[in-house]
């Protein structure tokens, strides 16, 4: 049974680090502890959390968006395997083939090769999602052919929520407030930001160099985006959602998602190559940890961070939602509650030479770095400058560790002669020379660069490469021409007044 005094006491302990956050632990039938803490800002007009505040809750949204998909393929209006082009005959896509391949369930599952990205403040008109499937995706860069491997993204989801748009007939907050939310009786979730300012609503804040707490007085918002990463909604009605899914699909006796939905979502899609070993289904992804295997996700919206974790074989799930960035811990106290003696640590051995050999190279990924594999008397990796010794877990599965024999890159072998999995996400092998640059051409990059009312810092403090995202100091890697790895934020390119983060997020110098 769980200690929620402990889990309680630690909850109020992390307002220390956001001004608030709601959080409710459930079984498919009951809640457990649902409970708010702190307050919505820290201005005048805040008010305290309860478990009906409304969030922006990142890409938790994603989960939805899958829960809405599969009930269009129950009703017969989708299907998961038939390329996407047979609902949109006019889909454009840059790689060529792929408009005639990739399928909703390449799609949900992150294997259609879309990049990531998807911008915080965009197009508020209620035809912006079909104006970016017009004019964006057909220019998106893939990052690997389809079907090839898991690339986590928010294109494909919003292309996914597209589809769902031309086969119903309805704009996608329509579709999902009539075939989601109101069946499970979500009756302050929703995607407009003028409905949601008319109940308590959690801002966004920063935090001060003194560790105070400010207000970011914007709200992201772009309607193209609303099927990956931008839902408001809140504890309460988190809770009815992640109850449906624990009780087999059902809420209130009503069958939400058939059995045969459920399986689809849960039928493990791809490998993620990570350690501890993680794999993705429908939007959901699946973890080992402490001897448990749970599925969940992730979402962080500008400041706001929320987590949905359900737990099958104990019937317990987990929702937190935050206005700044907090939540994981509570995960990792029920995890550590419910601990097995099983060992999470996975056996080491010496890598197979041949493979090694045949994989030797650099290889560049937007969110891992660079990573250089090398095969002589003492193969080695180097990741972000980092040396490395390989060791092996499987055939396909190798892992770059320290003096100390702690993993620190993990590298999925998806036998493919241009990629690689670096820690979760997709390595492309380049073959131009690694050119390196003098410090007074680094210089030209230090300053501020601003999308919107996010502004981040590059700069030079002693010997040390900074990037300052208002919050944390992050010291950054050189690793060629006019790029840097900072830890958090994946690659960093400056382009002329340009940055670009995991080339996906633009910001402008000022």
């Amino acid at each position: 049974m769980l200690n929620f005094e402990k889990i309680n006491s630690l909850a109020a302990s992390l307002l220390k680090k956001a001004p608030g956050f709601a959080l409710s632990i459930f079984t498919d039938s009951e809640v457990l502890l649902q409970q708010g803490y702190g307050v919505t800002n820290t201005e005048e007009q805040g008010v305290d959390i309860t478990p009906a505040t409304l969030f922006r809750i990142g890409s938790v949204s994603k989960t939805l968006t899958a829960t809405l998909i599969m009930k269009l393929v129950q009703q017969g209006l989708l299907d998961l395997d038939c390329p996407i082009k047979e609902y949109i005959p006019e889909l454009r896509l840059s790689f060529s083939g792929a408009a005639n391949i990739v399928t909703l369930r390449m799609l949900l599952s992150h294997t259609a090769g879309l990049p990531d990205g998807g911008d915080l403040f965009g197009n508020r008109e209620n035809d912006a999602l079909e104006k970016y499937v017009r004019e964006e995706i057909p220019h998106l860069p893939f990052v690997a052919p389809p079907n090839l491997m898991y690339s986590y993204g928010n294109h494909s989801i919003n292309l996914a929520a597209y589809v769902a748009e031309r086969a119903a007939g309805k704009r996608f907050a329509r579709l999902m407030n009539d075939e989601i939310f109101t069946p499970l009786e979500m009756n302050r979730s929703m995607y407009d930001p003028l409905k949601a300012m008319t109940y308590p609503l959690a801002l966004q804040h920063e935090k001060s160099e003194d560790g105070s707490f400010k207000v970011d007085h914007s709200f992201p918002e772009n309607v193209a985006c609303h099927g990956s990463f931008f839902c408001i909604t809140n504890a309460e009605d988190m809770t009815k959602f992640g109850q449906m899914y624990l009780a087999n699909g059902k809420f209130n006796r009503e069958e939400i998602l058939t059995e045969q939905s459920l399986q689809e979502i849960f039928c493990i899609q791809a490998n993620r190559y990570t350690v501890p070993e993680s794999s993705i289904g429908m939007c959901w992804i699946k973890d080992y940890d402490e001897g448990n295997y749970y599925w969940w996700h992730s979402g962080g919206i500008g400041t706001y961070r929320s987590f949905i974790v359900i737990f099958p074989e104990q019937n317990i799930g987990i929702f937190t939602v935050a206005n700044n960035n907090v939540g994981w811990e509570i995960v990792e106290e029920v995890l550590e509650q419910l601990g097995s003696s099983i060992p999470d640590k996975q056996p080491l051995s010496k890598p197979n030479l041949q493979i090694i050999e045949e994989a030797c190279g650099n290889y560049l990924s937007s969110k891992s770095g660079l990573l250089t594999i090398k095969h002589n008397l003492n193969p080695c990796i180097i990741h972000n400058g980092k040396n490395l010794s390989i060791r092996s877990l499987k055939n396909d599965h190798i892992v770059g560790i320290d003096e100390d024999e702690d993993v620190i890159v993990s590298i999925g072998l998806i036998n493919h002669h241009d990629y690689l999995m670096v820690n979760g996400s997709p390595s492309k092998k380049i073959t131009e020379p690694l050119t390196m640059y003098n410090i007074d051409t680094i210089s030209t990059y230090f300053g501020d660069y601003q999308q919107g009312e996010m502004v981040y810092t590059f700069y030079l403090d002693g010997h040390t490469l900074l990037f300052f995202d208002g919050d944390d100091k992050l010291p950054c890697t050189y690793l060629f021409e006019n790029k840097f790895f900072c830890p958090g934020y994946g690659l960093l390119e400056f382009d002329e007044d340009n940055l670009k983060i995991q080339n996906a997020w633009q910001f402008v110098k000022l």
